[in-house]
């Protein structure tokens, strides 16, 4: 059974002031301040939401979720294949059974924050990962244009370009409709603290008891909201897809699909 969550941050003062000093800002902040519950960083929200559910240390993360803000208010909503807790410190949690009536041919409104990236390979064959919105306006650069509309359209045909690529799509069991919104286009640069280093190297691999090796402090990636509507030509392939999440950056609040359906053209 999987899960579709509101999580929502306690309206009381006392659970803002657990939230923002024992996970978004070890540092004392005034609750008087106009950022006290205000989320900025994901690393830290991804691991206060680990909290909703019991689960070993070293175990595989069992949940997406897209940060919305309404009204000055920061909620989630979290997809998981696990039930999630619902008496919290300081967050309030709406769970419901996630399961869907999809069927093929079915239109969808949707909405996904992702992480536009391809691999390359260097002179040296080795892989690695590239924001293709950036690769787009180096491109652009370097074939000499320097106005910003121009440099703007590549890297919104890049956006398209990816979410839209033949194999992405087949593999998602989808048609991505070509009129969509690119939104929100956002790098982001995260440290880790030395309390998280700490924390992750003495968690224990699940299944052979080895420390688990603690990665560099600095993460860095991008994230794009894009908005549209979509078809659904392999219900498997599309739901499945959609619990595994879209893209990569799943631990950093992007591939949550969230989606809603569209009145059928009988016309």
């Amino acid at each position: 059974m999987n899960y579709l969550s509101k999580v929502t941050l306690k309206p009381s003062l006392n659970a803002k002031h657990l939230f923002v000093r024992e996970q978004i800002n070890p540092e004392p902040r005034s609750l008087a301040s106009k950022d006290a519950s205000k989320v900025d960083n994901p690393y830290r929200v991804h691991q206060a939401l680990w909290q909703l559910f019991d689960l070993p240390a070293g175990s595989d993360r069992p949940f997406l979720y897209r940060e919305y803000e309404q009204g000055g208010q920061t909620f989630y909503y979290v997809l998981s294949t696990l039930k999630p807790k619902l008496d919290h410190p300081f967050f309030t949690v709406q769970a419901k059974a996630f399961n869907p009536s999809f069927f093929v041919g079915q239109r969808l409104a949707f909405e996904l924050r992702a992480n536009p990236v391809s691999s390359l390979k260097n002179a040296q064959g080795k892989s690695s990962r590239h924001d293709v919105l950036m690769l787009a306006k180096k491109s652009m650069m370097s074939q000499g244009f320097d106005d910003a509309y121009s440099i703007d359209q590549a890297m919104f045909d890049a956006g398209v370009d990816w979410i839209t690529s033949p194999e992405r799509i087949q593999a998602w069991g989808v048609i991505i409709h070509p009129n969509l919104e690119l939104s929100a286009y956002t790098q982001h640069r995260l440290r880790r603290t030395k309390q998280d280093l700490d924390q992750q190297e003495q968690a224990k691999d699940s299944m052979n008891n080895k420390p688990i090796k603690a990665k560099n402090k600095l993460i860095q990636f991008s994230s794009l909201d894009y908005a549209g509507a979509l078809e659904i030509q392999d219900v498997d392939l599309f739901y499945n897809q959609m619990i595994k999440g879209f893209g990569k950056q799943k631990a950093f609040g992007c591939g949550l699909m969230l989606v809603r359906p569209l009145r059928q053209n009988n016309s």
